[in-house]
């Protein structure tokens, strides 16, 4: 619970490729405008008793937020940071997060990437446990 170190954005090199950019008005029927929304809930701060815990920093954010918007060609996030609540282990704890959300497309890859990021954050964060979730959405 701890953090480690900086987000280092090189570790999600490997899985970089054109085919996670959602594609528009695709041609094949089936899948036209089907894409995936994933929200990734970045834990800045743990909140004790008496003290704020920083787990992700502003920097850590800014560096995350820029891949996003070169693997994805952009990204939503909350201004405001999401209160979180939750038992580890015997004890009730705090957590503050900043909610990013990204379109990327439905391929295998995306997915692995997702994993690898999930992996990247709670290396640097110290956390056990990264949230990010998978919607599935159809464009209109």
């Amino acid at each position: 619970m701890t953090r480690q170190r900086d987000f280092d954005p090189d570790v999600l090199g490997a899985h970089t490729d054109t085919r996670l950019l959602a594609r528009w008005n695709s041609p094949s029927w089936f899948f036209e405008n089907r894409v995936w929304q994933f929200a990734i809930f970045v834990p800045r701060w743990f909140l004790g008793a008496e003290e704020r815990e920083p787990l992700c920093t502003a920097h850590d954010l800014r560096l995350l937020e820029d891949m996003l918007q070169q693997h994805f060609g952009g990204y939503t996030s909350m201004v405001s940071p999401l209160r979180g609540l939750g038992r580890r282990g015997k004890r009730f704890e705090k957590n503050l997060h900043t909610q990013v959300m990204v379109i990327a497309s439905r391929w295998r890859g995306t997915t692995r990437y997702f994993r690898a990021l999930r992996k990247e954050l709670e290396a640097c964060s110290g956390e056990k446990q990264i949230l990010i979730l998978r919607q599935d959405l159809v464009i209109v």
